[in-house]
């Protein structure tokens, strides 16, 4: 069929978030060593099959934040036509790696965690 496997686009939801963080100044080695954000809901909207070789586009905002857990939403288009290939969001909660234990979100996190528009 040569088109993207399916479980695919929500490592491209990861690469997505992973470039968010990246880009607003908290690698995710950093963020990783403070604490651990779980997936703990995600869904996927397949709207048109992206192929193999491909180049797309991820677009990734924080739609949501609750005192204990946050939304990323995503965009994934195809580079040169936009078109729409997929759409879906994840939501995360914070886990603290040396309690063991579900936390609110940290407030050197919140500050980067506003919820926005679609960019």
């Amino acid at each position: 069929m040569k088109v993207v496997y399916y479980g695919n686009y929500l490592t491209y939801f990861e690469v997505g978030r992973v470039e968010f963080l990246r880009q607003n100044g908290l690698p995710m080695s950093e963020v990783d060593r403070k604490i651990h954000m779980p997936v703990v809901e995600a869904t996927v909207r397949y709207v048109k099959p992206a192929r193999l070789d491909d180049l797309l586009r991820i677009r990734c905002w924080v739609a949501e934040r609750k005192r204990a857990s946050f939304l990323f939403q995503y965009d994934i288009r195809h580079a040169e036509s936009r078109e729409v290939i997929a759409t879906g969001h994840t939501r995360h909660a914070c886990w603290h790696p040396e309690s063991q234990r579900m936390i609110g979100i940290p407030e050197w996190l919140a500050a980067l965690l506003v919820p926005t528009a679609p960019p």
